[in-house]
């Protein structure tokens, strides 16, 4: 399934100056693309890494398909059951795609040849020729390296997406394409995407849209 519930989650500094996150209450549900939009500084990127399970609450709690995020081993968790797309794509410059995408699998003792296998099937689902897989990241484009990007994080298995700015290093052209491909996991395939971004274009193909303003979330037309 892969459905994450958040309960009054809260977030401040360390050094408690101020909340960054404040009585966040939502639930993102698989087959639905939601956007979280809202300006820098909103509390996007800190939401987006207690999602990943890269920080803990200060308050609240955050549940996937039911379990207590706190309660899970937070490695198998980034591992198994939730994986990210960047705007910074974050391959690795000296493996191929076909290398790329493989390398989580191989993380989670997937053998080799099973983990080529799939890794061509996913980059061909994403339109990365044959051809195109055996080069390294910096021989393609930009929008041929997020979709490489995309494709590495559904070889993990997970059912949760969470994209950071998956649109903002491309141009219109490719960030339609990469919109469609995340829009078709969601709706086809049942995945949950979470689009964190402050292109209000690209939430507007989102079927949810929340806003971050100060650490509040709300829902659009709430």
């Amino acid at each position: 399934m892969s459905e994450l519930k958040l309960e009054n989650v809260g977030y401040c500094y360390k050094n408690g100056d101020r909340d960054v996150l404040q009585g966040v209450t939502c639930t993102f549900k698989p087959g639905s693309l939601c956007a979280v939009v809202g300006p820098s500084g909103s509390g996007k990127t800190t939401l987006l890494s207690l999602m990943a399970g890269l920080d803990k609450p200060s308050a609240g709690k955050l549940f996937i398909d039911g379990e207590d995020l706190a309660a899970l081993d937070l490695d198998c968790y980034r591992r198994e059951r939730v994986a990210m797309i960047f705007q910074a794509f974050h391959l690795f410059p000296l493996q191929t795609a076909l290398e790329n995408v493989c390398y989580p699998m191989e993380l989670n003792g997937v053998p080799l040849a099973q983990a080529q296998e799939r890794a061509r099937e996913l980059l061909a689902a994403v339109d990365i020729a044959e051809e195109k897989q055996r080069r390294f990241p910096s021989n393609l484009s930009g929008g041929e390296q997020q979709r490489v990007a995309i494709a590495r994080a559904l070889s993990t298995g997970a059912r949760l997406l969470l994209a950071d700015e998956p649109t903002g290093n491309l141009d219109t052209v490719n960030g339609n394409r990469v919109m469609d491909i995340l829009r078709h996991l969601a709706h086809d395939e049942n995945y949950c995407v979470v689009v964190v971004t402050h292109d209000l274009a690209i939430a507007d193909a989102a079927d949810q849209v929340y806003r971050m303003t100060d650490g509040i979330l709300t829902a659009r037309g709430a």
